[in-house]
């Protein structure tokens, strides 16, 4: 049988507009399960503790090193910059497992420390 030219096969059948309906709402429920289970992952390691990570950033050597200086010290503890390095956990573990950002830190310290011992008191 010849199908005219533009005329397609699920045109004139209404099962397919059925058939595509229910897999589409298949999809938009395993979806949603997915979305679900994703976020109540049993599996998935609990987040630690805020206070716990500052502490362990407290003490690695390079803070103990830099907070052995005074004027380090003084810009550890009162620069907002320096703050926003461990703002978050995100940022917390971060500062502690990669050298590269711990290595950021220390160099705005050393500069701001090197600016403080500049200014005349």
């Amino acid at each position: 049988m010849a199908v005219p030219p533009g005329e397609w096969y699920h045109e004139s059948d209404p099962t397919f507009e059925v058939t595509a309906m229910f897999l589409i709402g298949i999809l938009i429920i395993v979806a949603i399960l997915g979305e679900i289970i994703h976020r109540l992952n049993p599996w998935k390691k609990p987040e630690p503790a805020y206070e716990d990570l500052v502490a362990q950033i407290k003490q690695t050597d390079w803070y103990q090193e830099l907070s052995r200086d005074q004027a380090c010290r003084y810009v550890l503890d009162n620069d907002p910059h320096v703050q926003a390095y461990y703002a978050s956990t995100y940022e917390a573990k971060r500062l502690l497992t990669q050298e590269g950002f711990q290595l950021g830190l220390i160099d705005y310290v050393k500069q701001e420390a090197a600016k403080q011992a500049e200014k005349p008191r």
